[in-house]
């Protein structure tokens, strides 16, 4: 197996105006903060001065960075040149070729794949920009319009795997830098550039060689360039070849790396002056004292409840961070700005091609949109044109609010007059009592009186739990799916699912308790079926039912009858996209067959009371005891039935609610037809494979099937313990297929088979699954990623948004 040495060389280009060291003859300003030089000799140039001046804005910028990075100043050094910069600088650029040791050591961490990384810092130095190599039309040219400008070079240690982290320390790095105001606006990520220096070896070696990847002019490219030149060096190594020290060019239009030039013909090399020039650094330069991006979302998420993924994007830019702090200190909730700042403004800001900072809508406008939205004041639909309104005008929300006639009447002292009056109107008689008998047809008929009575200014979701309450009615629904809990026993012995739907009903009435009959419960077959049969379309008609139910307001509970064997697949599917409902979903099941008494009556009616007890979240009930839907296992032989793997432990307990990205933007969107979502989960599994492993699996065989156009973009593997798997070269190693997964672009997620939680620690072979791309799942089990992959599939429109979706899981739980 083979390792891998990547280090970068990122650039921070400081200023777009040139000039970064002066020689000086003569004792200058005093006051400039200076780096003091006694002597100058440079190819054969010679240069008496006393002073070598550092511009102070540099000076200012490199403590900021070197404080925020935990790197220690370089007090004293010797002042360098590069002796060769392969092509000449334009005469009109003032170039001197300095380069100055500033500092060492520090670190930078990020997260990637739940695992946080941490990559050291061996030096930054002063120098100036030397120019870009890019690529036009084909050819490769230099571009010098930075050229003689001030930089900051920043070398890391060669602790990157793949391309991937490399990516996320840049884009760490940028965040960073634009926290500290070490880069403009006007230069924006362009700001930063870096090489690349490319090596692998076995396990246990050095690698004698390394290869310089240029003309990396994006940080996805740079993500791009290294996954490629890595699988180029292990194959030549593979087949018995050799490689040597060269710089490579990264060509996009063709997504490889092209030899540029051997790094032992020509190279940029590093010299000392002699003698020796002393420069001395002051170490008491001010610098920006800033509450850093890695500790500002720590802080965001304990202070303010905000999950991983959102504080990330709140923080991911100091002005947005502030605009949020700002608008909660106006009285805005905390996670509902975070939620709409995220979806709405940063709609509308980009429509306006415009800054957080410099739109017209600040933070207390905003803020007093958020609350006047969560105090029901406005429906979310008027928040949404209050947004864009201001943005262009800048007026008071308020105000607008009031001119326009849009104020709801939100609370119930305004709401219950006008909810009594409809019920008590005589023409009403018949659908209060129906009501009261638990048909809730006529809600929706009495809502509609009510808003009518409203002028429209009610809100109807409230309207219809008002009327609810004030008739005491409290209505579960429960939703049979099959399984043995509504099945029966041919006379041949055979366990068979009712094939009438006429019966589920009848059997479920004969199984509830005495107290359960007296209460509303409506009772929908959904399928006729044994679990094991359960499609993509049986979900989807599932979640169309579970979804309009919630939407109509009529649910204050359901209930899901279900089988045993695909049950962890169900009840996960519906936690990520019904985690954040404000109905609770509870789901049974029986090893028993239906009747008045025994395990299916007893489960049922469990069910139902939980549904009643709950005020929201997604729960698996069976023999008298509550399961989360996440990581459930069906254990045939043990006296329970079921277990939550991974969820023992102090620091994971079960979870019956979240509120991420799927379970927001799935309640959040109108009840979509049962065809749509079937056509999509259907397709969903066209591009999936799970694939356990064992022994022997012949991988070469399979790695075949995803050669031969099969449509295949998802693979989840469920490997051993914590994340292991063969990764030798052989027909039976599962590196051949990792790399092909990576060469069309697909993904590929692990899971344990064990009750572990794949981080892919320890283990040689874990290392080579990760290098290669495979994203570890933490501690889901097989059914609740697969019931993942599903729900994002639903609501993912790119393979990027799925992929982000599929891994940003952790935070959202967190």
């Amino acid at each position: 197996m083979y390792q891998t040495n990547i280090y970068l060389q990122a650039r921070i280009l400081l200023s777009a105006v040139p000039g970064v060291f002066n020689v000086k003859e003569k004792e200058g300003n005093k006051d400039i903060l200076t780096a003091k030089a006694t002597f100058l000799d440079r190819n054969n140039k010679s240069f008496h001065s006393d002073k070598v001046e550092l511009q102070p804005s540099v000076l200012h910028k490199l403590a900021s960075l070197v404080h925020a990075l935990g790197s220690s100043l370089i007090q004293e050094g010797e002042l360098d040149y590069i002796e060769d910069l392969g092509q000449e600088v334009p005469d009109d650029k003032n170039f001197t070729g300095y380069s100055l040791k500033v500092a060492a050591g520090g670190y930078l961490e990020f997260n990637f794949h739940q695992r946080n990384k941490r990559i050291n810092i061996e030096e930054i130095r002063i120098e100036e920009d030397r120019g870009r190599l890019t690529r036009s039309g084909g050819k490769t040219h230099m571009d010098w319009t930075y050229a003689g400008c001030p930089s900051l070079l920043i070398k890391t240690s060669p602790s990157f795997e793949l391309g991937e982290e490399a990516e996320l320390f840049l884009n760490e790095l940028y965040t960073l830098s634009a926290y500290l105001n070490l880069i403009t606006g006007d230069l924006a990520e362009s700001a930063i550039r870096c090489n690349a220096y490319v090596s692998i070896c076995q396990y246990g070696t050095k690698a004698d060689y390394t290869v310089k990847l240029r003309n990396l002019n994006s940080f996805n490219f740079v993500r791009k360039a290294i996954n490629v030149e890595l699988t180029r060096q292990e194959e030549i190594l593979s087949s018995g070849g050799n490689l040597t020290s060269e710089s490579r060019l990264w060509i996009a239009e063709k997504g490889i790396t092209e030899s540029y030039r051997s790094r032992k013909e020509k190279t940029s090399k590093i010299k000392r002056f002699s003698p020796p020039v002393k420069v001395s650094i002051p170490t008491n330069t001010s610098f920006v004292q800033t509450e850093l991006p890695s500790a500002r979302r720590a802080r965001l998420k304990k202070t303010y409840g905000l999950s991983s993924l959102r504080a990330l994007f709140i923080c991911g830019e100091k002005d947005r961070a502030d605009y949020f702090e700002q608008a909660v200190e106006a009285g805005s909730p905390p996670l509902l700005t975070a939620r709409w700042i995220a979806s709405e403004l940063m709609k509308v800001l980009n429509l306006h091609k415009t800054s957080i900072k410099m739109g017209l809508l600040t933070a207390s406008k905003f803020a007093s949109i958020m609350k006047m939205l969560e105090n029901g004041k406005i429906s979310s639909e008027i928040a949404k044109k209050l947004i864009a309104k201001l943005s262009e005008s800048g007026e008071d929300a308020e105000s607008i609010v009031e001119r326009e006639g849009w104020t709801l009447l939100s609370s119930d002292e305004e709401l219950l007059p006008l909810v009594k009056e409809v019920l008590e109107e005589a023409e009403n008689k018949k659908s209060v009592e129906l009501l009261r008998k638990g048909d809730m047809a006529p809600l929706e008929y009495l809502t509609g009186c009510v808003m009518k009575k409203s002028r429209g200014r009610a809100l109807a979701q409230r309207v219809k739990a008002l009327i609810k309450e004030s008739l005491k009615i409290s209505v579960v629904y429960v939703f049979t799916m099959g399984g043995t809990i509504t099945a029966q026993k041919m006379p041949d012995g055979s366990v068979v699912a009712l094939k009438d739907f006429e019966q589920p009903p009848a059997f479920i009435k004969g199984m509830l308790s005495e107290a359960n009959k007296a209460e509303p419960i409506i009772i929908t077959p959904v399928r006729s079926m044994l679990s094991e049969e359960t499609e993509p379309a049986d979900w989807a008609e599932l979640i169309a039912l579970v979804k309009d139910r919630i939407e109509s307001g009529t649910a204050n509970g359901i209930v899901i009858t279900h089988g045993t064997d695909t049950l962890p697949y169900t009840s996960a599917l519906l936690f990520w996209l019904f985690g954040a409902a404000e109905v609770p979903i509870v789901l049974t099941a029986s090893r028993q067959l239906p009747g008045t008494q025994g395990q299916s009556a007893d489960n049922l009616n469990f069910a139902i009371e939980t549904a009643k007890a709950k005020k929201s979240g997604v729960y698996v009930v069976y023999n008298k005891t509550i399961y989360s839907p996440l990581n459930l296992k069906f254990l045939n032989t043990s006296a329970q039935g079921f277990a939550n793997w991974n969820m023992s432990s102090p620091n994971q307990k079960q979870i019956f609610s979240y509120e991420g990205p799927l379970t927001s933007t799935f309640m959040s969107v109108t009840a979509p037809e049962s065809s749509v979502m079937a056509r999509l989960l259907n397709e969903a599994a066209e591009k999936m494979l799970v694939l356990r492993l064992y022994p022997g699996l012949h991988c070469y065989k399979l790695n075949q099937l995803l050669d031969n156009n099969s449509g295949i973009e998802t693979l989840i593997l469920e490997l051993y313990a914590n994340g292991t798997g063969n990764m030798r070269r052989s027909d039976y190693s599962l590196k051949e297929i990792l790399l092909n997964s990576r060469r069309h672009f697909h993904k590929v997620y692990c899971t344990s088979q064990q009750e572990c939680s794949v981080d892919f620690s320890e283990y040689s072979t874990s290392a080579g699954l990760r290098r290669e791309g495979a994203v570890p799942m933490g501690f889901l089990t097989t059914e609740s990623a697969v019931a993942l992959y599903f729900a994002s599939y639903l609501l993912a429109d790119s393979r990027e948004e799925l992929a982000d979706l599929m891994e940003n899981f952790v935070t959202c739980l967190s």
